[in-house]
């Protein structure tokens, strides 16, 4: 990316300062101390002092060497405008909180020009080609994508080498912001994701980041049924063979390694060990784009319902193969195509990057949202029209430093219409009431009102959900 400072990328720095009157330091009203936890990320907020707020923004897959050279311009739109809109954010918010100083820094990764790992097949001599990367390659003792000599090592290992690169080795509260597969692989080193999933490889870098934002994240791995590619074959196939080549960005088709990675290798877990152990932000969308890869809703690129997990905050019902409706995590930011928030000529372009920045500020700033629980419920037995199904109950004690948001418990659900042709089933529209429960807890129900001649079963998912007792994420972040 054409940085202000430089042409490869360098760290572009921002600096707000705001310095004590008369000397003294002012102490807010309830003054907590911070603890730090396991991750590096703090259970009280912060009353006083330096506080670093760092966000890299990480690319999608790109698929000839002349957009891999470019790749960090991929989010550089949206780069400028938060640069050009957070001074005032953060002028705002150290005027409310006395005593409280955040320096501010962003940069823009480009995994294909970052330093590569000394291990690569002997067939590929090139490290921009990280995407070629099969298991089972020649001059490598591979077994699954994620081992050393695969694609998905080297997307890890390589953010890792520009989170070194572009922040000072003090640095932290890093927040990282990624779009498409540079989503899934933010997460999985933020969560130490290695060969044998969460946790299983140190990255060295995970006291350093303080969330994940996501945009149109390849979340969820491509290759199981619940995903219905367009065509013949299933999706690594259908990826090798190059009939993607129109969804993920370029005119060359994406590299063999890539398509397993992008496939056999599900990012699910790693969001939700991040959306519960750090802060995750989860942007989903959906539009009619053409051509599209998946039937059924997507943004062109990637199934709706494969774009967050289960711990990110929001519900959204949408089609899916093999059972008529299903649930999309993360939070619905606008009708968008795949590349709309990267694309200058993608009309909805700008709207992406209002939009996008919109929920970055307000996690960052305002609302910092968790789900503290989340989970299924099938009704006993099919309910009549205008009957009741029983009341269910999640009971949910608010964590530490979190406070309760109206309604504490979101439910989405799918009305089942047994003996019909598929299809006939179809998203709750109305029915529910929703209960304020003790803490963080809360109850609903469901009135079938929709039917007077049948009765029907429901399947329904839920969440609750709490927020930052002080509001936005940098109320956490422990100070230098």
């Amino acid at each position: 990316m054409m940085d202000l400072l430089g042409k490869t990328g360098e760290r572009y720095m921002h600096r707000s300062r705001v310095f004590a009157l008369l000397g003294a330091i002012a102490v807010l009203a309830s003054c907590i101390s911070v603890a730090a936890n396991q991750d590096g990320a703090s259970s009280s907020s912060v009353t006083t002092g330096d506080i670093q707020l760092n966000l890299l923004y990480v690319h999608g897959v790109k698929n000839d060497d002349a957009s891999r050279v470019n790749a960090a311009n991929s989010l550089g739109d949206l780069k400028r405008s938060i640069e050009a809109d957070i001074p005032t954010w953060i002028s705002n918010y150290q005027a409310a909180h006395p005593g409280v100083t955040i320096n501010f820094a962003s940069a823009a990764a480009n995994l294909y020009t970052a330093p590569a790992s000394p291990y690569h097949p002997t067939d590929s001599l090139n490290p921009m080609r990280m995407d070629d990367w099969e298991v089972g390659d020649p001059g490598c003792a591979t077994t699954k994508q994620g081992e050393p000599c695969t694609t998905a090592y080297e997307w890890r290992y390589r953010l890792v080498q520009e989170i070194n690169r572009l922040f000072p080795p003090t640095a932290k509260n890093i927040i990282l912001i990624g779009h498409s597969t540079g989503a899934r692989v933010a997460f999985e080193v933020a969560s130490n994701t290695g060969p044998a999933g969460v946790g299983t490889y140190d990255w060295g870098v995970q006291n350093k980041i303080a969330a994940v934002v996501s945009i149109q994240g390849m979340i969820d791995g491509l290759q199981p049924n619940k995903y219905n590619v367009v065509g013949p074959f299933d999706f690594v196939t259908t990826c090798k063979k190059g009939d993607v080549i129109a969804f993920f960005g370029n005119a060359s088709a994406p590299g063999n390694g890539w398509c397993e990675y992008a496939g056999n290798i599900s990012g699910v877990a790693a969001a939700d060990w991040v959306a519960q152990n750090k802060r995750a932000l989860g942007l989903i969308s959906h539009n009619s784009c053409s051509p599209a890869l998946w039937t059924g809703e997507s943004d062109g690129a990637l199934p709706y319902a494969a774009q967050a997990s289960p711990f990110i905050h929001g519900l959204n019902m949408t089609p899916a193969r093999g059972q008529t409706y299903t649930v999309a995590y993360g939070r619905n930011y606008g009708s968008y195509c795949h590349s709309a928030i990267s694309s200058g000529s993608d009309p909805n372009h700008a709207t992406a990057i209002t939009n996008a920045k919109a929920r970055l500020f307000e996690m960052l700033f305002t609302n910092a949202y968790r789900v503290d629980l989340q989970g299924t419920q099938a009704t006993a037995a099919p309910v009549p029209y205008q009957g009741l199904t029983p009341l269910y109950s999640v009971n949910a004690a608010c964590p530490d430093g979190e406070t309760a948001i109206n309604p504490q418990i979101q439910v989405v659900g799918a009305c089942r219409h047994p003996g019909f042709f598929d299809g006939d089933d179809h998203a709750i529209q109305q029915g529910f009431n929703v209960f304020v429960g003790a803490g963080c807890g809360g109850a609903y129900r469901w009135t079938q009102i929709h039917d007077p001649n049948n009765s029907h079963d429901a399947f329904f998912y839920w969440q609750t959900r709490s927020r930052l007792s002080g509001g936005g994420l940098v109320t956490i972040l422990p100070p230098d």
